[in-house]
């Protein structure tokens, strides 16, 4: 009587998926501006080394920018990744959990999530508001405000949380759903 042994995600992919479709689009949009924000901060950098070896000038603000970019690229696709349940995990023991008890890791796990995304995207609203409200904006060359990094920040982490909301209604559901695989003998 052998089991052969399968990773649970390949084995219901179906059960567990609540996709709205313009969901999935923001998540792929955000996939697609943060790949764009890495594409334009290397640019950035090539023109701004060659500008300082040649010219001995620089793109004003350039650190300022570079760090708005990196906000970008780092948050916008945080709920792409979440759908695919991609976050870094501890998975020395739980990849041998099958059936259930691997849906109750996984229930336990986004609970876990959102126990920490929840208070962060708080957070991250009240700097955004703040930001908006004083007209904060960076010291340097082009006095650039601070809300547009703060908005990226947010629109990540609202949809990382979406996501993890979603994924968290899904695993419940499959709970309800599943039924043990028969065990050919």
């Amino acid at each position: 009587m052998e089991q052969e042994i399968g990773l649970p995600k390949e084995e219901l992919p179906d059960l567990r998926r609540i996709d709205p479709a313009i969901l999935v689009w923001l998540e792929k949009a955000g996939l697609i501006v943060s790949c764009a924000a890495i594409a334009v901060l290397g640019l950035m950098i090539i023109v701004s080394v060659t500008a300082r070896y040649f010219v001995g000038s620089i793109i004003p603000d350039e650190l300022i920018f570079a760090g708005e970019l990196m906000v970008t690229l780092v948050a916008l696709p945080w709920a792409f990744v979440t759908a695919d349940r991609g976050h870094i995990a501890v998975e020395l023991f739980t990849n041998w959990v099958t059936g259930r008890g691997r849906i109750y890791l996984d229930v336990f796990a986004t609970l876990i999530g959102l126990a920490m995304v929840v208070p962060l995207t708080w957070a991250t609203a009240i700097d955004l508001i703040t930001a908006i409200d004083y007209g904060s904006y960076f010291d340097g060359d082009l006095y650039l405000p601070e809300w547009p990094g703060r908005l990226m920040f947010f629109i990540g982490f609202v949809l990382m949380l979406v996501r993890m909301i979603l994924l968290l209604i899904g695993d419940i559901l499959s709970l309800y759903d599943y039924h043990e695989p028969e065990v050919k003998e």
